[in-house]
């Protein structure tokens, strides 16, 4: 697979831009069998102040997540977080176990619609398919980790081609998403919009 980047404009916030990238991981000693790297960054200006986003997430060839790292740098200098989930599920924070996330197939990283690609992948879902999905949603720019369940419904393709979904959780609501034939998003109702 080549590289497939995008770049998207926040329209939640006063000023955001996030930038992301996928790309194919060639086998490897860690990774046998190969696997998918999403790459990314942020800069954001909102009620918490400025600050940026870093982040680098491997998914396996099944589109599941298996390490995730993050870095957001603000006013109150640079944090970073390594997330790590083994083949049965368990995830580990910098290397200690966090059992509640237990099950969970992705990661979620929430400044950025790039991680939004990896259900979209893995799920395959044909147009009236619906599924429920756990995931760790990293909030940014706090770094606060917590489990959500999410589900995706995939409607009937827009005028452009361009496959259509519902998203819904039950903290943030329902929101419009329409993602292109990689599964990158192209618009994300109230939050992102792409522009390359």
């Amino acid at each position: 697979m080549a590289l497939h980047s995008a770049l998207w404009r926040r329209l939640d916030v006063p000023d955001g831009l996030a930038h992301g990238a996928l790309s194919d991981f060639t086998p490897d000693a860690s990774h046998p069998d190969g696997a998918y790297l999403l790459d990314g960054a942020a800069v954001v200006r909102d009620g918490a102040g400025s600050w940026s986003l870093r982040y680098s997430v491997i998914a396996d060839r099944t589109w599941l997540t298996r390490t995730a790292f993050v870095e957001v740098l603000s006013d109150d200098g640079l944090e970073r977080v390594t997330l790590s989930v083994d083949a049965l599920g368990d995830w580990t924070l910098d290397g200690r176990p966090w059992p509640e996330l237990r099950g969970c197939t992705d990661v979620d990283v929430s400044a950025t619609p790039l991680t939004n690609l990896l259900p979209v992948r893995r799920l395959g879902l044909p147009v009236g398919g619906e599924a429920a999905v756990d995931v760790a949603w990293l909030d940014v720019p706090s770094l606060a980790l917590h489990r959500v369940r999410q589900v995706y419904r995939r409607g009937p393709d827009d005028a452009r081609g361009l496959a259509t979904y519902t998203y819904a959780d039950p903290t943030y609501g329902e929101f419009a998403v329409t993602v292109d034939p990689v599964g990158l998003v192209v618009s994300y109702q109230g939050l992102f919009t792409r522009v390359a």
